[in-house]
């Protein structure tokens, strides 16, 4: 295991007190099908059934790393006598001994910057034992294991394949078993992984961070590593998870919808209930720029929440991933175009709770008029008005220009226009009696380039003659 932490530590005592207090907080989590398994043995191996065929000879050759590492097997079975196999006879042969082959891993999707050692990464690079996954900000990718497991690496963190490998073992019937042991290891960062069901695994698959270690046969889950507080967190999405605190020789099971935070001081490990979904029908799909506020919902027992960003419904592009504190989080940077946003909960203890999802569209806000009037000055028509943001506020007159046509899709006979500073007006020229559309768009600064809604307006037949000033001119065009 790499410990980031150490360069912390300049004595081999500080360091041997490190090691110790890291040790309480891994977690040893392994389940199939909701069904809790008792710990794995320290020296992790795989059956085997003798079969007629079999020689100490060939068996060494054919299936151990070396005819040597017979010897080895024999003290691990505790036989009586080493030269003595006999057929049907069960043996458990340590992992370390067997031959492996590396299993087929690949980059299945790819967002942002996402890079090795070698290398930029794209979907379809081959993912092999000892490879890193960098992702930058706003950045995220998802890889499969031989297994079919999938791991996803969130924006700004770095994992490494350390193990992706099969193991093969002809079963005492007759064929060949495979066998697979994956180790995902994180250095910096958040992954998420979604374990494959229908394998054998010679091994958890297991995912290491520098102060915990989940293994897991089976189901979907989170685990959070939190150096700064040397605790770990479990939440478990779907199944069952044992989850045990080494140091104090202590545990608890952790059914769906659960969670706990492991802390190597503390002997009892609480189970907690896991927040429910939040309610988003009631947050507004549209999120409006420049602005472009994502209202937070509110949810009972939620201190913060997180909102993940993903350009799919699956959720392997994410392209934010951000830790709520306030009422609304701060989507100005993403493109404009339709989103999916992933909120959940999180509570005083930092459990992270079930997600809600919602698609969204990110766009340029329209302002409206909400007063106008045209008045002849000088032989010309100026339109003066006042405006209102779609959060509400006044729209400050910080300057304008605007598009003048003859019909609502402003491409007959337009016309640009160029206001003046610090204004809201324009001098829209010798405009004869008739029907007009425009369109105001901001020229300076916080809302320069935010547009307005179109507007319809008409100077009756008398303009410049009998009447010389209109009030509540622009109707929007719907």
């Amino acid at each position: 295991m790499t410990y980031a932490a150490i360069q912390k530590f300049k004595s081999k005592r500080a360091f041997g007190q490190y090691i110790r207090a890291q040790a309480a907080i891994i977690l040893g989590i392994f389940c199939f099908s909701g069904s809790v398994l008792s710990k794995p043995a320290k020296e992790p191996g795989l059956p085997y059934t003798v079969k007629p065929t079999d020689t100490m000879s060939r068996f060494g050759k054919d299936v151990l790393v070396s005819p040597k590492a017979w010897q080895e097997v024999a003290k691990f079975n505790q036989l009586k006598d080493a030269n003595v196999i006999s057929i049907g006879q069960q043996l458990n042969i340590p992992l370390r001994l067997l031959k492996s082959t590396p299993a087929s891993g690949k980059v299945v999707s790819a967002e942002g910057s996402v890079s090795s050692k070698n290398g930029a990464l794209q979907v379809g690079s081959t993912i092999a034992d000892g490879n890193t996954i960098q992702t930058g900000a706003n950045s995220s990718a998802v890889i499969e294991l031989g297994d079919g497991s999938r791991i996803k690496i969130l924006p700004n963190s770095l994992a490494e394949v350390v193990a992706n490998r099969n193991y093969a073992l002809k079963s005492g019937a007759g064929g060949s078993s495979n066998w697979f042991s994956g180790l995902v290891r994180l250095t910096q960062g958040t992954l998420e992984a979604v374990a494959s069901k229908v394998v054998q695994r010679a091994t958890p698959l297991e995912i290491e961070t520098p102060t915990s270690l989940v293994g897991v046969r089976g189901t979907a889950f989170r685990a959070f590593d939190d150096p700064a507080n040397k605790s770990a967190r479990t939440e478990v999405i779907e199944g069952t998870v044992r989850a045990d605190n080494p140091a104090q020789g202590s545990g608890a099971d952790l059914p769906l919808g659960t969670g706990a935070v492991i802390k190597p001081l503390e002997k009892e490990v609480k189970v907690a209930i896991l927040l429910p979904a939040p309610d988003l029908s009631a947050v507004s799909s549209d999120v409006l720029k420049p602005l472009a506020s994502f209202v937070m919902p509110q949810l009972a027992g939620a201190s913060a929440y997180r909102l993940q960003v993903s350009s799919d419904e699956k959720f392997d592009k994410i392209v934010r991933d951000l830790k709520v504190n306030t009422a609304a989080a701060d989507l100005s940077a993403l493109p404009n175009g339709e989103w999916f946003a992933r909120v959940r909960g999180v509570d005083p203890n930092g459990l992270e709770g079930f997600d809600s999802v919602k698609l969204i569209v990110v766009k340029d806000g329209e302002w409206r008029v909400t007063d106008s009037s045209i008045s002849l000055v000088d032989g010309k028509a100026v339109l003066s008005w006042a405006g209102q943001l779609a959060s509400g506020q006044v729209m400050p007159a910080d300057g304008f220009t605007a598009i003048l046509a003859s019909d609502a899709a402003l491409t007959q006979n337009a016309s640009k226009l160029d206001g003046v500073a610090t204004r809201a007006s324009l001098v829209l020229g010798d405009l004869k009696p008739g029907v007009y559309y425009i369109r105001l768009q901001s020229s300076a600064g916080p809302n320069k380039g935010l547009s307005s809604q179109t507007y319809r307006f008409e100077l009756s037949g008398n303009w410049g003659q009998t009447v010389f000033a209109q009030t509540s001119v622009l109707q929007a065009v719907k």
